[in-house]
């Protein structure tokens, strides 16, 4: 009896503590809310009562659970990660940052790029009650007596890498952000040292690199089976190469502002940042039994599968863990094509661009642009517009993971149901070819929309075809990845998925490796290149892609671009190279339509712009921090051109 009720004190005293007292707007699921904590003016705030510390910091338990409420608030973009929602929200199976750069479309309302918005909420994280939660860890451990000094070690650096990670996302969104390492003392005497000011970029990514650099000397290389979901030695690595080359990138291709709120003032700083990248890197791969995952001898269902694979996969660094039926998402529910959803799903929330599709290079690493005429019909080589007897005819000898990523048009999907035919039946419409003329006949309309064409009854679209409802693909493809393919209409997994979300990946250590060695390359360091290319061109392996020739950054970019896409990278690496304005201002996407072809019964593709123009403007690659707190501070200095 006495432990039940120990036990219910410290729930409710964990609850009390990190929800504060903002319950609004909280998300509901399944008939059940989701609790956030919203304090985001914390720094005018008295510090937490300390007796109701005592249940949580006085027991070992209590520092145990302490500890997991931290965990699930680090900043993983992953499948509940939406920009306007936040973190470990139910948000539409939609990835925003994917809608926000050339990755995807959203079906219904095809928007502009979600870049800052004039009440600055968009991709908001300004953390500071996550950053005085684990303050206030590390102040009770260092006091506690609990412990082993072995053990308490262990849990300050898992507590600095928990830190560092959260600081990262604020960094990443902000530039400068207050350094605060220990708990605020509320002083009705002296609230003006409660009104701390924004340090330099310089100095919060040092900050980073410190508390990671302690972590990776202090946590554990393997975990208990019962720890298995925690940060050992080789996360904290991992991370450490991602912080790492975004503040070198930042201090190479970024500018100077407000005395370095935002930027560095000596762009030669990034080769020591770059240097970090490859020493955590190669903690990694030295010493972490870690390897690309390549159990299928088919390519594209091995990339298919690393991101179902559970609990075994040599590629996993860090997971956060999803598990049926208490913790899942609802990823299928949101992306499965049409025809092949639930009676209450949507389907299709992402469209995948023509833009990415090209990005994948044929397997002899050639490119994988397509060359169409003035009219946007696609050509050969001599100008003349191509008919194909098939619609994946168009998509062959390409990089593998293409496959596993998008569902182009006539491709397979396995999970058929009613009267969907197995295939992505995308169609536009019908046109007559008489030499390079093309005469549409009919296109768009519903589903059912037929013609008499002769003697012969035509659909005008396909069954996923473009036009027929606004929650079916609105750019020809369908995306792919981290779908399950086999699942029964019916099967409740359908629409409450549990595969674990991969944070981070062998792969990605590889590439960051080798992008700051062709980044130290180009800046007269050449001692890592031969390595750099050898990991790159692991991963071009794995994928059945030819060897790159050289290591160059536009390789390593290119090879990014599709390794992760969809893994919530791509508007994040755009931005750190100060490639988004030039990129996504004022273009719009592109889709590709196939039309048949009535006359000759063969198949012709059209590329077209598609939705609103991207609209990303320089001030952009920071985002605006909320008026609210600066009206609570006005220390904190707003970003350049808000």
């Amino acid at each position: 009896m006495k432990r039940n009720i120990y036990l219910l004190l410290l729930s409710f005293v964990v609850l009390s503590i990190l929800a504060c007292d903002n319950t609004k707007n909280k998300p509901e699921v399944g008939g059940r809310k989701i609790m956030f904590s919203s304090c985001n003016d914390f720094l005018n705030l008295p510090p937490l009562n300390k007796i109701t510390e005592d249940p949580i910091f006085g027991t070992e338990a209590g520092i145990e659970s302490y500890m997991s409420t931290l965990y699930n608030r680090l900043p993983i973009e992953d499948f509940n990660y939406g920009s306007e929602s936040g973190f470990n929200n139910w948000v539409s199976g939609c990835f925003v940052p994917a809608l926000s750069c050339d990755e995807a479309i959203h079906c219904e309302w095809p928007h502009e790029i979600m870049g800052p918005t004039d009440n600055g909420m968009w991709n908001q994280w300004w953390a500071y009650d996550n950053v005085r939660n684990v303050n206030q860890l590390i102040e009770k451990l260092n006091s506690s007596v609990l412990f082993t000094e072995e053990k308490k070690t262990e849990l300050l650096a898992e507590a600095h890498a928990i830190r560092a990670w959260y600081y990262f996302g604020m960094v990443k969104r902000y530039g400068g952000v207050p350094i605060i390492e220990t708990p605020q003392v509320y002083d009705p005497d002296n609230l003006e040292a409660l009104l701390v000011s924004r340090n330099t970029e310089e100095e919060s990514y040092n900050f980073i690199l410190k508390d990671l650099n302690y972590a990776i000397e202090n946590l554990p290389k393997e975990r208990v089976a019962s720890e298995k979901y925690r940060m050992n030695r080789f996360s904290a690595a991992a991370l450490k190469t991602r912080a790492m080359l975004f503040a070198a990138s930042i201090a190479k291709y970024g500018t100077y502002d407000k005395n370095g709120v935002v930027g560095f003032d000596d762009p030669n700083k990034a080769k020591e940042y770059y240097e970090e990248v490859i020493s955590a890197a190669q903690i990694i791969i030295g010493e972490g039994n870690y390897s690309l995952y390549r159990a299928n001898s088919d390519k594209a269902k091995n990339y298919q599968q690393l991101f179902w694979v559970k609990d075994d996969c040599p590629e996993v660094i860090f997971v956060k863990k999803y598990q049926y039926p208490g913790k899942t998402h609802n990823w299928d529910l949101w992306n499965s094509p049409w025809g092949y959803r639930l009676p209450e799903g949507y389907g299709s929330r992402l469209s995948p661009t023509l833009n990415l599709v090209e990005a994948f290079k044929m397997a002899d690493g050639t490119s994988g642009v397509l060359n169409t005429n003035s009219s946007g019909w696609v050509v050969d080589a001599s100008g003349k517009i191509q008919e194909f007897d098939s619609r994946t005819d168009l998509f062959k000898g390409r990089d593998s993971r293409l496959y596993a990523t998008i569902m182009i048009p006539g491709s397979e999907w396995t999970n058929a149901k009613g009267d969907v035919s197995g295939i992505i039946d995308v169609q536009k419409g019908v046109v007559e070819l008489n030499g390079q003329n093309v005469k549409v006949v009919k296109e768009g309309g519903a589903f059912t929309d037929e013609i008499q064409y002769g003697d012969t009854v035509l659909s005008v679209i396909g069954k996923q075809g473009i036009g027929g409802t606004a929650e079916s693909t609105i750019t020809g493809l369908y995306i792919k990845k981290f779908l399950f393919e086999g699942n029964a209409p019916n099967d409740p997994k359908h629409s409450s998925q549990d595969q674990d979300w991969l944070e981070f990946r062998y792969a990605e250590v590889l590439l960051n490796y080798a992008e700051a060695a062709a980044e130290l390359a180009s800046l007269g360091e050449t001692k890592y290149v031969s390595d750099g290319l050898t990991y790159l061109n692991d991963v071009r392996d794995r994928a059945g892609v030819e060897d790159a020739p050289a290591l160059t950054v536009k390789a390593v970019r290119e090879e990014m671009q599709v390794e992760f896409m969809y893994e919530n990278h791509r508007f994040w690496d755009l931005k750190r190279w100060r490639e988004a304005d030039k990129m996504m201002n004022s273009v719009k996407m592109k889709g590709l339509y196939p039309y048949y072809v009535a006359n000759t019964k063969k198949w012709i593709f059209k590329k077209t712009e598609v939705g609103n123009a991207h609209d990303f403007k320089p001030y952009m690659y920071y985002i605006r921090i909320n008026d609210e707190q600066i009206n609570l501070n006005p220390n904190i200095v707003q970003n350049p051109g808000y």
